[in-house]
């Protein structure tokens, strides 16, 4: 949506010469299916068109693409008119919104005819892919979704067996007579499986909402940063866990292999700092 809208404010003017040069030229001869839907031939980004009396009552079906609503058919508009005005252009064309009935970014065209408006609903995306704005492909969106949901489900698949592994792991502990050192390694064990496998369920359950079940063109950087953010953190802890692991280990073990969890606890504050410069130049960039 972001993205749609700052391309519409950049060619603004393009865009609403455009669409007020296109209702100029739509003349059609009678309020028949037929007539009203010739509108469809010519533009592509169009979904809807519609006739409003000078009383402001939908005197027409919701003439669609493909479908004709009669249940629209004696709506009041006026509460639409409110914001319509025709001082400077006699065509008005309406900010960017998202249409009640399809949830996408809609542009509304209305043309003063004599004695009623004629009312046209745009696609934003179509129309910005028709004036070569945007590049877009449907089929490329319907495989990208596939992709992602079939990856989304894998990695989901993958953290609900890492949670139930780490589970697993304690009740074994809990059940079999283990050494305090042992004890201690299955401990750990189960808590960084079950970390990462819900650090992995996190990123799997934001790529299926927002590239599958709630897909918008563009979410700006900022969803990014903070799934990148989440997965990086929990992968710290599971770091942080393992450095303390390798320590304990190698007190009980031998001394002379702490330079080993030396380098370890040295890449973890890394990665922390590293992230937390991450964080502060994405705050700066909003």
């Amino acid at each position: 949506m972001k993205r749609i809208i700052s391309i519409y404010t950049e060619h603004k003017n393009s865009i609403q010469y455009y669409l007020r040069n296109t209702m100029e030229n739509f003349h059609p001869l009678s309020n028949d299916p037929k007539d009203m839907r010739r509108f469809f031939e010519s533009e592509k980004a169009a979904e809807v068109i519609y006739s409003v009396n000078e009383a402001f009552t939908q005197y027409t079906p919701s003439f669609g693409r493909n479908y004709i609503d009669e249940e629209r058919n004696g709506t009041d508009k006026s509460f639409y008119f409110k914001w319509v005005s025709f001082a400077e252009e006699s065509i008005h064309i309406s900010n960017p919104y998202l249409h009640h009935v399809t949830g996408l970014p809609t542009l509304t065209a209305v043309k003063r005819e004599n004695n009623h408006y004629l009312i046209a609903d745009f696609d934003m995306l179509k129309l910005l892919e028709e004036l070569r704005l945007i590049e877009h492909n449907s089929a490329y969106e319907q495989i990208n979704r596939l992709v992602m949901g079939i990856g989304g489900l894998l990695l989901g698949l993958v953290s609900i067996f890492l949670i139930f592994y780490g589970a697993y792991i304690f009740y074994h502990m809990l059940i079999s007579p283990y050494s305090g050192e042992v004890v201690m390694h299955e401990i750990f064990t189960s808590i960084i499986s079950i970390t990462i496998g819900l650090a992995i369920y996190d990123l799997a359950k934001t790529l299926i909402e927002n590239e599958v079940l709630f897909k918008t063109f563009n979410y700006g950087n900022d969803l990014q940063n903070k799934t990148l953010s989440k997965f990086l953190t929990s992968i710290i802890i599971a770091l942080s866990i393992e450095s303390l692991m390798a320590v304990f280990k190698i007190v009980l073990d031998d001394y002379g292999k702490l330079i080993n969890a030396f380098y370890l606890i040295i890449g973890v504050t890394l990665l922390i700092v590293g992230t937390g410069i991450y964080n502060h130049l994405s705050r700066q960039n909003k």
